[in-house]
């Protein structure tokens, strides 16, 4: 049996980003390098931030009639 040592890799889900501010510069400074690096996602971009606010406009008010 090999004796396998652990990997070192970055895992995206195990950073914590809190809801602040710190949270809120992780986000853009990933999706920053995600834009310079793959150029092809430059042209989704825009769709994807249209779509995700839309997303989170229904969410938000599906959530606040549940409260109630």
């Amino acid at each position: 049996m090999r004796n396998e040592s652990p990997r070192v890799e970055i895992n995206l889900a195990k950073i914590p980003a809190d809801g602040n501010i710190g949270g809120l510069i992780f986000a853009i400074g990933t999706a920053a390098i995600f834009l310079i690096g793959i150029p092809a996602i430059r042209y989704m971009f825009p769709a994807a931030i249209v779509a995700g606010c839309g997303i989170a406009f229904l969410l938000h008010f599906i959530h606040e009639n549940r409260v109630r």
